[in-house]
């Protein structure tokens, strides 16, 4: 029996990716990234994309979504598009479709990545993909998302951990909350864990010297105070990993994803995340047996995607 076609499709803020695969394998040649802008549906650039495939048999779509998903439905926070389940179908002509978070997508892809793919940042050199693991993104906001592994298949339920409140284990930490308790009224998670969060953080750090994400990650090479920027967004970032490692025991290990993950990793190092990850009372040893890694597959997302339909 041959393996299924499908059309995964990975909707950010800015662009969307589209591909066709077999089964769970990308097909070479197929992927393409549209801009959003001047799209007035995500129906409009599938149908575009298919054209330009000839329109083949497809036995299943599955789309990520920046955003949450609620009964079947998707309603994108940076563009004003609405996606359901039965528009999919219909551009499609696929018999089944599914409708996913992207961070869920990202969990379904982790137990398929190629190594070459997962980069270690901390803790255990090696960790098995086939054992329950927990994705961490940062980008423009942050969330999380579990990968279960079960005997009917993986499961990977969906969260809006961004906006859950944010722990503190040093003075610093707990001056920088209490000055975002002042200014927003609730101090969550993404306000620090977020490209925003690093500006933010420089505000009270620096606040001499204005930056944006960017500017904040190109000086943190060459100037300690921008440094000091990064080394305590990581710091947070290692605390509050570390309560999730307690949370959900990801045995397989902690994946980040995310732009904003992917800037501050070639500052992660034990001084500052693993301090922070492992600070646990009498369960900071138990911490250590935890690896955190990072993935760099651009495309990961529409590999979830694939195995959400493979596995039924």
């Amino acid at each position: 029996m041959s393996a299924a076609r499908y059309l995964v499709s990975d909707v950010g803020g800015t662009n969307t990716r589209v591909s066709l695969t077999l089964g769970t394998r990308l097909l070479e040649n197929t992927t393409e990234i549209f801009q959003n802008r001047g799209a007035g549906s995500l129906e409009i650039i599938l149908s575009q994309y298919l054209a330009r495939q000839s329109k083949p048999d497809i036995d299943g779509i599955c789309v990520a979504v920046a955003g949450p998903v609620a009964q079947d439905t998707a309603e994108m926070t940076n563009i004003s598009w609405t996606i359901d389940l039965d528009q999919l179908k219909k551009v499609s002509g696929a018999p089944t479709a599914g409708l996913l978070n992207d961070l869920q997508a990202q969990g379904y892809a982790l137990s398929s990545l190629e190594d070459a793919n997962v980069k270690h940042l901390f803790g255990p050199e090696t960790a098995n993909r086939d054992q329950r693991m927990l994705v961490c993104g940062i980008g423009t906001g942050f969330n999380i998302a579990q990968f279960i592994p079960t005997s009917y298949g993986s499961v990977v339920p969906p969260a809006e951990a961004g906006h859950t409140r944010i722990p503190v284990r040093t003075e610093l930490e707990r001056w920088i909350v209490d000055q975002i308790m002042d200014d927003k009224g609730f101090a969550s998670v993404e306000h620090i864990l977020s490209g925003k969060g690093l500006t933010l953080l420089n505000s009270y750090i620096c606040p001499e010297v204005p930056r944006t994400p960017q500017e904040v990650i190109r000086d943190a090479h060459n100037d300690p105070r921008a440094r000091d920027v990064v080394d305590c967004m990581i710091g947070f970032a290692g605390s509050i990993f570390g309560d999730l490692a307690l949370t959900t025991l990801p045995i397989g290990g902690i994946y980040l994803i995310g732009g904003v993950s992917r800037a501050i990793a070639p500052f992660i190092h034990s001084d500052n995340y693993g301090a922070a990850f492992c600070d646990k009372g009498r369960f900071s040893d138990f911490n250590q047996k935890f690896a955190t890694r990072i993935v760099v597959d651009d495309f990961a997302a529409l590999k979830g995607c694939a195995k959400y339909l493979a596995q039924g």
